[in-house]
């Protein structure tokens, strides 16, 4: 009788170690699914409401180099979405602009950092399939902590 509740006890022992071993790799899968889910970007196939064009024209990228040029193209590329953002270096009380895509319509742009990063953000984002709003929201979060206009 002793060897039998004995080799019982190793048959639990050895079924709960596999029944543990399944239920940690499980969790894992699981949890792994959830972060992978929660740090993606949107879906590249997700289908947004097409934004309106305005009737702004930027400077011409071929003026400019480097960094600026980029960002001018980033202008002339992507206007509708830079025409629904706001800039905070201070240029819409400055040069009464009313939004990003008038830092292109003149030089200023050329000059400021932060309205070519602002451009830059904005059309990579926008690339990656974010809707303006999200949009919107992450270029007020990284810019509006510094800027020298409050929105």
């Amino acid at each position: 009788m002793a060897k039998t509740t004995k080799g019982r006890k190793e048959e639990n022992s050895s079924a709960a170690r596999t029944i543990n071993i399944l239920l940690v790799v499980g969790a894992l899968i699981i949890t792994s699914g959830i972060i992978w889910y929660t740090l993606k970007g949107p879906a590249q196939t997700a289908q947004r409401e097409p934004l309106p064009k305005p009737n702004i024209t930027t400077l011409d990228p071929a003026l400019f180099s480097g960094k600026t040029r980029v960002a001018y193209e980033a202008a002339r590329e992507v206007p509708e979405v830079l025409a629904q953002l706001p800039c905070y270096c201070g240029c819409m009380s400055g040069f009464n602009h009313r939004n990003n895509l008038d830092c292109f319509h003149d030089e200023h742009g050329v000059e400021c950092a932060m309205c070519q990063d602002i451009a830059l953000d904005a059309r990579r984002m926008y690339k990656d399939g974010y809707e303006i709003e999200r949009i919107r929201q992450a270029i007020k979060d990284k810019y509006n902590r510094s800027a020298s206009l409050s929105q």
